[in-house]
């Protein structure tokens, strides 16, 4: 385990990067839970921007483990989502960390026949797509799966500023929903990637 490598991915705006602090925190506990400590000390506003992205959408991109590995940027353009297939995914799957050995999850995204991604289900239980976190919209709440396979920053976020809220939530509860949206770190409720909730299947 200690040779596991994990990701953070950032939205930055114009040069300068988002919910930092979120991001800082999730990378201080990853460490603790995996090494016990923190073996290093980083702050996003130590990192320097290079001036060619210091405008638009960018994604920063940090790779670490027992050190910082790498910090990349480079535009980002989000993906456009029609159809999601619902994918079971074995019972000892394990994502609650944000590993860069993302093969399982490509594996189950293989499954997505003609549909644009992925909804897993995980022990009965509805998740997350390939990679983010979903939301769904009943008309009068949004209600994300109290059961995530990775507890992104942007669903802790919207969590804890009352904008959402989390549910157990199975494939038979989708019917009580009209929407879903796709939610992560560059992602927001507003970002305009969602679905009709028809198009999961």
């Amino acid at each position: 385990m200690t040779n596991a490598r994990f990701i953070e991915s950032l939205r930055m705006e114009e040069g300068t990067l988002h919910h930092t602090s979120w991001h800082e925190q999730r990378m201080t506990r990853t460490l603790q839970s995996v090494f016990g400590c923190c073996p290093f000390d980083f702050r996003f506003a130590d990192v320097s921007i290079p001036e060619e992205y210091r405008h638009g959408v960018v994604k920063c991109r940090v790779v670490y483990g027992e050190r910082i590995e790498s910090v990349e940027f480079a535009p980002y353009t989000p993906k456009e989502i029609h159809s999601l297939r619902l994918v079971e995914a074995p019972d000892e799957m394990d994502y609650h960390l944000k590993y860069t050995d993302r093969s399982a999850l490509n594996a189950l995204r293989e499954r997505r026949g003609t549909c644009s991604d992925i909804l897993i289900v995980h022990r009965g239980q509805l998740t997350d797509t390939s990679y983010s976190n979903i939301v769904f919209d009943d008309g009068e709440r949004l209600v994300t799966p109290s059961t995530p396979l990775l507890n992104g920053t942007c669903r802790q976020r919207l969590l804890q500023e009352g904008l959402i809220t989390a549910e157990p939530l199975t494939p038979d509860d989708l019917p009580r929903f009209r929407r879903a949206i796709l939610i992560n770190a560059l992602l927001g409720l507003d970002a305009g990637v969602s679905l009709s909730v028809a198009d999961i299947r």
